[in-house]
Parts: structure tokens; C-alpha cells; sequence
């Protein structure tokens, strides 16, 4: 029964995402192994159990076979109810009430329909069985153990070739050894002010400051969004999220091209690796144009944590007795593993090589010997972190435990230094280094309340905004340190700027405008636009949208609250200047800015819901943007619309993208271009 449960569980699994707007599931084909050798496995044990309760009975030997053959028939049922009642349930995350709710029914209709089937074909079992005739059992134990001996068989042979390798759809044309070689580490949650290298306290990252000795550092770099779909989208596609439409159940728009396949249309091998666990996923559209992408979807470990037994069992067991983790989570060390086995396998051409790294997320639990580099975060203060998730305004934190939450995200960017360094380290000893450019940053950073509110996601501060950027490599001048604003967003252009020079003339677009010789900054080039949008699951998120400029940084949420701060003389944002008479006119141009950008924002806009979410009662932020003071204001000739770079390439006609609603159809039918 077991093996039979497992098989469907596998192509529930293989078949439907968690999520109903993915195209792909998170799972690969070793799901077909696993599953059915675990619900072997429990299954056994249960029918074990219900035998040992059944035969403890005063009913005939046939009426406790009935029995205990409908008890295993209504757990199956359970299992796979359980099941699908999880699936498009975002983590899983409903009331226990409601989680037992249904397979405590399935179990109960299906133990009722295996008694009445029972009954009806008692008779005909009964003669058959009185006659010796157990063929039947017979074969059904000799089929189960050749399954369960081929399923052992397929795992070890799926882990003895190591992790798989997701192939694109798009060849790489010839190569080209000529072009530099581009590696891009995205370090998930990394807020610059928490880096020694951008003056903290603590020495959290001495390999990085080594190694930005040897390049330049962006003071100043920001990120498009607050969390990691968003701000990735961005990075890759030159987007901002109202572009780009990536959103909390909504994957990247697959019409749009990104620095991968632009690069691989060059002559690229495009590799891409990552530890996130969720977004980094390429079902996400994170892994578009990548000849190889490597997530977590081909671990075992992964595919085991996507079962029921895996996430009802197997996980809360690991939270209790060894961390408050995720089991199936690659570390730092174990990325570079993985990168460094792709290197060694490596082709001939020049390459775009990109890492996420995920050890800065909560829970911040550093392994060892960093556990305890700047003090050991308490058990008590991951309790009061994961309560606090889902509160967009929490209750106070104790100092204590306000202090061992930083000491344990400290902790975790010394170890992430660490790593970062020594895959550096690796790739500076191969012949390629002195034609490899390395580009350093995070997509976003996290909150520690200074703002009200802990993790990130929540609001657009500059303590979640502002990242590392650091590039080294051929043609980046050494020791430079650049202050003004630069939008993360646009890596993109820099990217194919830096690896495809003037076959692909970008010009001012690129980042590479700050280091080039004579250059005059000109309106427009120190400006940044972050947005954010609510999670349908979490009702006190807002929306918001925020401005960053040379001096101010303004924000401006769904619920109509305007925040305005300076950031260049309070970089903690602790006084709000918007209250106060004097700064309404700065207020206002800054208004017309934000609304300005995004409303001559290159289209079609494949998420207009952030800009949707911006609305309130009598007042339209979008309609404001397209028609108000900030349509009718005379553009400067250096202005560029937002997305220009994207629009240099031609849109993926082999990708259907996602279909629009009517009023979005309608927006971007409007002559406003």
C-alpha cells in the first residue's frame, strides 16, 4: 500500500506546483524514487501497528483481515488527502485544525467504502482464500521487494553522479575566447552597514575588503526591492518589478531577456548556482537563459523535505533536536563544492558564472567555528523571530535578544566572508583570472527594528536597500571608492557591457559610466526607484515606492503616508523630515520624480499591480503618473526611461508570456507613450 501511496504522492508532487502560477514544480525525477521507498517505509510500520491492534480483537480472522485491509485503505487515503490539501498552500502554512480536518475525513469516507466493498465481496474472498489459493499475497511480496530493490538500486546510482545539471533551451553560439570571463555572488540578505569593509564595527568581512582592494566599491549601491524575487528580476533584466512582474506568487515574465541569455546568444557558457530554497528555484524564472542551473530541486534532500514525511515529519524532528533550520539547506561551503566541480568540467568558453549564497538568512545560525564570533544567538531569540514573522509592526524586543539576533547575523557574514574568499581564492588560480571580472552585491538586506519591523519585505529603508557592489578584474581601476547612488538594477547593462564592450553599445546605462575617464555625472545618474508589494497572505503589508536620490530618499506607501529622510547626513533614516512645513516643496518635486519615472517607464508593464497597489480612495497614483504635473513636465534630453536596456534586445518569442487582465490590456493600450 505504501509503494502505491508513494507513486501518487511522486506525481502529485512531479506533476503540480505548490504554487498554481508556476509552469514547473521544485521537484526532479528522483521524487519517483523517494516517495514511494518512504511511504514504503511508514506505511509498513503503520500496517504493522494497525495488524498488532486488529488481531488484539475478538472478530473471526477474516473479519480482522476486513478490517485491517479498510484501515490501511483509509490511511492511504489520509496520506494522499493530506497531501493535496497542502498543495497551493503557500508553505503549508494553515491551521492545525484545518490541516487535520481533511485527512481525518478522507480517512473516514475511505475506511467506510473499504468496509461496504468488503462486505459486498466478502463471499467470493472467502472461497477464494478457503480453497489455498494466496497466490495473491504471494506475488504482491515478491513485486514489492523487486520495486523496493530497484528503488535502493536508482538512489545510489542518482548520488553517485552527483548533483544534475538543468540544460537550456538556447544553444550557446561559438565561442569566443577573447571576451572576459564574468562571475556574479549574489549574497542573499547582506546589508552593507553590517560590513567592515563599509565601516562597521565588527570585522565581518575581511576577505572582502581584501579583496575590493584590488577594485572599485560602490558606497552607495540600491537595491530595486526588498526581497529576492523582485530584486533578482531586476538585476537580470534591467526591470523594475512593475516592469518585470515577478511578485509573491507570480514567476518572471519568460518574454523578457536576461543577462544570461543575452550573454549565451554571445558566445557564453551561462552557469548558475544557488542555495535559495524557494525563490532561487527555477520554476521562479530566476534560471532563464542559464545553460546550467543548479538550485536545490535535484538534491535528495530537497526532495525528501517536498514530502508528506518529509515536511510533517522529518522537518519538525530537525527543528527539535538538531537546529531551527531548514534540513534540506545548502550551505556556503557546499556551494562552492558545486561550483567548483562545474569549473573543473568547464568549456572553452568564456564564461557568466553566478552564486547565490543564502547563509546571511534567518534563522542566522552560523555553523561552526562562527557560532560564536561575536556571541551566540539565544534559542530565545529565534522563538522570538519566528513569532515576529508576519507582524509587519511587532511588539518591542528585549535588548538581550535585540543584541543575539545581530551577533547571530554577524556571525553568519563572517563565515560567508569566509567562503567567499576562498571560492575567490580558487578561481584566482586558474589561467583564466586575469581575463575574469568579479562583481560582488546582495539583493537586499534586512531589518533589525529600526523601523518597526525585523527581516525584510516589509518596508523600503535604507537599512534593507542599501548593498554592497564591488567589482574587480581587467579595465576596473584599483582602490576607487564611488559615492554616488547606483541602482542594482542596473547590472544588467553593465553586465553586457563589461563582456560584450561595443558590440553592444550601452553607453551611460552601464555602471561603467562612473569609472570611465572625463565623466560628468548628469540628471538622472545618481537617482534610484525601489518598489514593494503586498503579499496576498499577509494583509498588514503595504505597498510602497521609494526615491533615493544624492541627499533625500522618499518614500510613499499604499496607505498614503509620505516619509521623507536625508539620508546623506541621518544614514539610519531616524528622523522623518515630512511632517515638518519647511520640507513640503522638496516633498512635492520628490513626488513628481517617483511618479515621473514610473509613469514613462518603458512598457509593456508585465505588473502594474505594484503600481495598482499604490492607489487609495478619490486618488490614482498610476493615473497621477501617466496624466498629472509629472506627464506634463518637460523631460530632460538625458533622461532615460526606465528599462531603455531592455528594450535594445528583442523579446523572447519562443516564451508565451503571462496572460494580462482586461484592465491591464487596457492600460497598456492607452497613447501615453
Amino acid at each position: 500500500m505504501g509503494l502505491a501511496v508513494g507513486v501518487v504522492e511522486a506525481a502529485i508532487l512531479f506533476f503540480i506546483p505548490w504554487v498554481p502560477t508556476l509552469f514547473e514544480t521544485d521537484v526532479s525525477y528522483v521524487i519517483w524514487l523517494l516517495a514511494p521507498l518512504i511511504d514504503l517505509i511508514l506505511d509498513a510500520l503503520l500496517g504493522a501497528l494497525i495488524g498488532y491492534l486488529v488481531s488484539l480483537g475478538r472478530a473471526p480472522s477474516a473479519g480482522r483481515g476486513v478490517i485491517l485491509a479498510a484501515a490501511l485503505l483509509g490511511v492511504a487515503g489520509a496520506h494522499i488527502g493530506w497531501l493535496l490539501a497542502l498543495v497551493h498552500v503557500w508553505g503549508g502554512d494553515q491551521e492545525v485544525l484545518t490541516k487535520l480536518a481533511t485527512p481525518t475525513a478522507w480517512f473516514a469516507s475511505v475506511f467506510a467504502g473499504a468496509l461496504l466493498l468488503a462486505r459486498i465481496f466478502q463471499p467470493h474472498a472467502l472461497r477464494l482464500f478457503d480453497a489455498g489459493a494466496t497466490w495473491p499475497i504471494r506475488f504482491l511480496t515478491k513485486a514489492t521487494l523487486g520495486a523496493v530493490g530497484l528503488q535502493i538500486l536508482g538512489l545510489g546510482v542518482y548520488l553517485s553522479r552527483g548533483v544534475d545539471v538543468f540544460e537550456s533551451s538556447r544553444a550557446g553560439a561559438p565561442e569566443d575566447v577573447g571576451k572576459p570571463n564574468i562571475v556574479l555572488i549574489s549574497l542573499d540578505t547582506v546589508r552593507a552597514d553590517h560590513l567592515s569593509l563599509y565601516g562597521y564595527a565588527r570585522p565581518t568581512s575581511r576577505n572582502l575588503e581584501r579583496i575590493a582592494r584590488q577594485g572599485l566599491v560602490f558606497e552607495n549601491a540600491t537595491a530595486p526591492s526588498s526581497w529576492t524575487l523582485a530584486a533578482h528580476a531586476s538585476m537580470f533584466t534591467g526591470c523594475l518589478p512593475h516592469q518585470h512582474g515577478a511578485s509573491w506568487g507570480t514567476p518572471l515574465d519568460g518574454s523578457l531577456r536576461t543577462v544570461a541569455e543575452v550573454l549565451a546568444s554571445h558566445g557564453y557558457e551561462t552557469v548558475g548556482f544557488t542555495s535559495n530554497l524557494h525563490y532561487g528555484q527555477r520554476a521562479w524564472g530566476i534560471g532563464q537563459g542559464f545553460q546550467h542551473y543548479e538550485d536545490d530541486s535535484y538534491s535528495v534532500r530537497h526532495n525528501l523535505a517536498a514530502t508528506l514525511v518529509g515536511r510533517e515529519l522529518a522537518q519538525p524532528l530537525y527543528h527539535r533536536v538538531v537546529r531551527d533550520d531548514r534540513f534540506d539547506r545548502r550551505n556556503a561551503e557546499e556551494l562552492n563544492r558545486d561550483v567548483i566541480r562545474w569549473f573543473h568540467r568547464r568549456s572553452p568558453r568564456p564564461f557568466f558564472l553566478f552564486v547565490n549564497y543564502l547563509d546571511a538568512h534567518s534563522p542566522y545560525l552560523a555553523p561552526p567555528p562562527y557560532q560564536r564570533r561575536f556571541g551566540e544567538i539565544s534559542k530565545a531569540a529565534i522563538d522570538e523571530m519566528n513569532a515576529m514573522k508576519g507582524l509587519r509592526i511587532p511588539p518591542p524586543v528585549p535588548p538581550d535578544r535585540q543584541e543575539s539576533l545581530i551577533a547571530g547575523y554577524d556571525n553568519c557574514l563572517a563565515y560567508l566572508d569566509d567562503k567567499v574568499g576562498r571560492l575567490l581564492d580558487f578561481l584566482s588560480a586558474s589561467r583564466e583570472w586575469s581575463n575574469t571580472i568579479i562583481i560582488i552585491t546582495a539583493d537586499h538586506g534586512e531589518a533589525f527594528g529600526e523601523h518597526g519591523s525585523y527581516g525584510h519585505e516589509w518596508n523600503l529603508h535604507r537599512e534593507i536597500l542599501h548593498v554592497p557592489l564591488i567589482f574587480i578584474g581587467p579595465g576596473i581601476p584599483a582602490g576607487l571608492r564611488i559615492t554616488p547612488i547606483a541602482p542594482t538594477r542596473q547590472l544588467f547593462p553593465t553586465l553586457i557591457d563589461l563582456a560584450l564592450g561595443e558590440a553592444v553599445p550601452l553607453g551611460r546605462l552601464s555602471l561603467r559610466r562612473f569609472w570611465t575617464p572625463g565623466y560628468q555625472p548628469l540628471p538622472g545618474d545618481d537617482t534610484a526607484v525601489s518598489e514593494l508589494i503586498q503579499n496576498a497572505g499577509v494583509e498588514t503589508r503595504t505597498a510602497s515606492a521609494s526615491l533615493m536620490t544624492s541627499r533625500w530618499q522618499y518614500i510613499h506607501d499604499s496607505s498614503g503616508r509620505a516619509e521623507l529622510y536625508q539620508w546623506n547626513a541621518d544614514p539610519q533614516e531616524k528622523l522623518d523630515l515630512s511632517a515638518d512645513p519647511k520640507y513640503d516643496q522638496t516633498l512635492h518635486s520628490l513626488h513628481v520624480l517617483l511618479q515621473g519615472m514610473l509613469g514613462t517607464s518603458l512598457r509593456p508593464w508585465r505588473g502594474p499591480e505594484y503600481l495598482f497597489a499604490l492607489d487609495q480612495p478619490g486618488y490614482s497614483f498610476q493615473r497621477e503618473a501617466l496624466f498629472g504635473e509629472a506627464f506634463h513636465s518637460p523631460p530632460s534630453p538625458h533622461d532615460r526611461p526606465v528599462g531603455t536596456a531592455q528594450a535594445l534586445f528583442a523579446p523572447d518569442a519562443s516564451s508565451t508570456p503571462k496572460p494580462l487582465p482586461p484592465d491591464v490590456d487596457l492600460v497598456n493600450s492607452l497613447p501615453y507613450h
